[in-house]
C-alpha cells in the first residue's frame, strides 16, 4: 500500500515538472525611452525625486526586438490551419479503419490527428462520425459542436457538420434538437 502512494506522488511529481517545462513566460518588448520626463515648474523637488525615472537600457543593441506582426487585435475568427502530412496520413488510415468495421482503430487515429492538430475541423468531423457509428451519440455531439466552432467562415465545413448533429441527435432521440440542426445547415 506504502509503495503504491509512493509511485503515485512520484509519477505526480514527474507529470507536474514536464507539464511546467511546457510553460512559456511571455517576453515583454519596451521600446526606448526617446527621453527623460522632467519635473514641471509646479513639482517641488521632493516629488520630482520620488517619481520613478524610466530604466535607460546600456546599449540599443541589448533590447529586444519588437514582433514583426501587427499588435493590433484582430477578432475575427482564424481560418481553419491547413493539415500537415501526419494529420493527413492519420485521416487515411482512420478512414481505411473505418471502412473496415475497426472503429476503435479508427478512433485512436483521430485522436492521435487531433492532438497534431487541434484546431483542424476535419479531425472533428471523421472523429464524430466515429464516436456517432459508435453508437455514443453524447461524444459524437459533443465533438461535433467542437467542430462548428472551428470551422467558422467556411459555409461547406458548417453544414457538413450541422447535417451530421442532425443525424447524431435524431439517432440520440431528440428530434428537436435534429430539426434545429437542420434548420441551421439550411443556413449556409
Amino acid at each position: 500500500m506504502l509503495n503504491n502512494v509512493s509511485k503515485s506522488v512520484f509519477i505526480m511529481a514527474l507529470m507536474t515538472m514536464f507539464l511546467s517545462a511546457c510553460t512559456t513566460t511571455p517576453v515583454n518588448y519596451q521600446t526606448p525611452v526617446e527621453s527623460r520626463e522632467l519635473p514641471s515648474r509646479s513639482q517641488t523637488p521632493e516629488t520630482a525625486q520620488t517619481r520613478p525615472e524610466p530604466a535607460q537600457p546600456a546599449s540599443p543593441q541589448a533590447l529586444p526586438s519588437p514582433p514583426a506582426e501587427s499588435t493590433s487585435m484582430d477578432l475575427s475568427p482564424a481560418p481553419p490551419a491547413p493539415s500537415n502530412p501526419a494529420v493527413l496520413a492519420l485521416l487515411s488510415d482512420a478512414e481505411k479503419y473505418q471502412q473496415q468495421g475497426n472503429m476503435a482503430a479508427a478512433q485512436s487515429r483521430l485522436q492521435r490527428a487531433q492532438r497534431i492538430a487541434p484546431r483542424d475541423p476535419k479531425v472533428y468531423y471523421q472523429l464524430a462520425q466515429t464516436h456517432y457509428e459508435l453508437e455514443d451519440y453524447r461524444l459524437a455531439e459533443q465533438v461535433a459542436l467542437k467542430g462548428v466552432s472551428y470551422a467558422q467562415g467556411n459555409n461547406t465545413e458548417q453544414k457538413r457538420f450541422w447535417l451530421l448533429l442532425a443525424d447524431i441527435r435524431n439517432k440520440a432521440g431528440d428530434s428537436a434538437g435534429a430539426k434545429a440542426a437542420r434548420e441551421q445547415a439550411a443556413r449556409y
